[in-house]
């Protein structure tokens, strides 16, 4: 039997009924020639109406599919791109939508330079679960002279490569994060952009430039607040020279406080009142950092020159720093000065040997017993755990070990008091996280859901232009509140929410071992170190 007969031998048996066109029937020769891709054409037309045809009447079931994704119970907080508008994680997608994408969708940008995408080898090493003793410091190669330490010298970035990118998303999951914290960081960092001045500089009172969010009274400083705006933008990841949705209001923030800046590095703007050093360190942390991430060669000389005043304005007497340049010292400004030159110090400028053995000066002069575990906000004044936290942050930055018996008890006694204390202190749990948070023990483990998910509550969620901020007296009045306002309050709440991947950890583990080098602490000359340690 040929092909062309194949068709009329089916109708034949299936039906035996005429086929009809226009009313007159079909012979055989009329279909015999019929061309093959007619054949073909008819044959799966037969084939279609048949299918039809049993469908209709039962004898083909066809069974119901669907497609479903389930994620365990209990694992959705644990990752960190499940968020109503994913943001986190990503500084790098243009899109400024209420739903955007975690990356933007469209073509890779020629001009955009990842340049604080994580440089450490072979992500894995960050695992899920931390163990292991932290290796033993050579303080004595480590800590001599005054160039940048040879690991920081070949990477200086790396010391900030955790806020962007995988190398935060891991960061989040492995220290204790959760989409919500982040969610949190992304809201808070949106109010503080949507309260930029024209001119690129903030204010702590925030009704200058928005008459929505509540009336406060604060002190002035325009400096502190462009400092306390920038500091959880970059610990975010975001830059002025990497393509995001804030890079321009970065950039901005930082040309202000340039164009600011006098001859001798002076970085604060209106008076010479409470505020002065503490606005030039915060404000000279933020230079720092911009540096280090972006290696912007514009920034170089004004970060150089803000940590050189830093070191001028120090007490020589004390070695600490207060409200003005060469004031006695007080705990509260040591401790933001610091921190500006652990900033420089880990965008690879140079800090001067003398100003390092002044701050271990003051550390011994606040401490408050022998064995230099509690500290007061002055020397020979009684200890206070607020100053406690803040100077233990000053001691580990300074090279005291994890293992170290007086940090170990310092440290237990500032969490004793967090978990028995009710005051909302903002200016506290900055501190106090940083300080558990290096710890990596029992008592951060109690502590970092506490602050983390308390922060995450009291965070204003509702359609006005509050919205993403903390009020500084709700639900319960912060202790320096009044004084900051709303500006103070929200920098510091998502600084302490960042504090997972801001840094890299401070001390290694055995299952970081494969990590670049971690943070060095500050350079203090190793005659000094073994002077202290002796006295201790």
């Amino acid at each position: 039997m040929r092909l062309r007969e194949l068709p009329l031998r089916i109708l034949e048996r299936v039906g035996r009924a005429p086929l009809a066109w226009e009313g007159r029937d079909i012979d055989p020769g009329t279909l015999r020639s019929v061309p093959s891709w007619g054949v073909s054409l008819l044959l799966h037309a037969f084939a279609l109406l048949l299918l039809a045809f049993l469908i209709q009447h039962g004898r083909v079931v066809v069974p119901e599919r669907t497609f479903t994704a389930e994620l365990p119970p209990g694992e959705i907080a644990d990752l960190t791109s499940l968020v109503e508008a994913d943001r986190s994680g990503d500084p790098f997608t243009d899109r400024d939508d209420p739903n955007p994408p975690s990356m933007s969708l469209g073509p890779a940008d020629p001009a955009m330079k990842l340049a604080n995408q994580p440089e450490i080898p072979g992500l894995v090493a960050f695992a899920p679960d931390p163990a292991g003793p932290a290796p033993k410091r050579d303080l004595a190669s480590s800590l001599m002279g005054t160039a940048p330490l040879a690991g920081l010298a070949a990477n200086v970035q790396a010391p900030f490569s955790g806020r962007s990118g995988l190398g935060r998303a891991e960061l989040v999951r492995r220290e204790g994060g959760t989409v919500h914290s982040e969610k949190s960081v992304e809201d808070g960092l949106a109010w503080i952009v949507r309260h930029q001045k024209s001119d690129g500089s903030w204010v702590l009172n925030v009704n200058d430039v928005c008459q929505t969010c509540p009336a406060q009274q604060t002190v002035i400083s325009q400096t502190g607040a462009t400092g306390l705006a920038l500091l959880p933008l970059l610990g975010a990841g975001y830059s002025h020279t990497v393509k995001s949705r804030h890079q321009a209001s970065v950039r901005r923030g930082l040309e202000w406080l340039c164009a600011n800046q006098q001859e001798n590095g002076d970085l604060h703007v209106g008076g010479t009142g409470i505020s002065y050093l503490y606005s030039h360190a915060i404000a000279a942390m933020a230079l720092c950092e911009a540096y280090g991430v972006s290696r912007d060669p514009q920034l170089q000389e004004p970060a150089r020159r803000a940590i050189a005043f830093i070191a001028e304005a120090q007490d020589p007497e004390t070695g600490g720093w207060r409200y003005r340049p060469g004031q006695a010292g007080d705990t509260s400004v040591f401790g933001w000065n610091i921190f500006a030159l652990r900033s420089a110090n880990l965008a690879g400028l140079k800090v001067p040997n003398q100003t390092l053995r002044g701050c271990n000066d003051y550390l011994n002069l606040a401490s408050v017993d022998g064995k230099k575990v509690m500290y007061a906000y002055q020397p020979n004044r009684e200890a206070s755990p607020v100053m406690t936290a803040e100077a233990l942050v000053g001691r580990q930055l300074m090279g005291w070990s994890r293992e170290h018996p007086s940090l170990i008890k310092g440290a237990g006694r500032v969490a004793a008091h967090l978990e028995k204390s009710e005051d909302r202190n903002i200016y506290y749990w900055y501190y106090a996280t940083q300080l558990l948070h290096n710890m990596r023990n029992k008592d951060w483990e109690r502590w970092n859901p506490h602050v983390r998910e308390a922060l995450i509550r009291t965070q204003i969620h509702d359609d006005g232009c509050p919205n993403g901020s903390w009020d500084p007296a709700f639900p319960s009045q912060d202790r320096w509140g009044a004084t900051g306002g709303r500006l103070f309050q929200t920098s510091l709440s998502i600084l302490t929410l960042e504090v997972y991947y801001r840094y890299l950890p401070l001390y290694r583990t055995a299952d970081e071992e494969s990590m670049d080098e971690p943070p060095p602490p500050l350079p203090l000359p190793a005659e000094a170190e073994a002077k202290a340690e002796k006295k201790i």
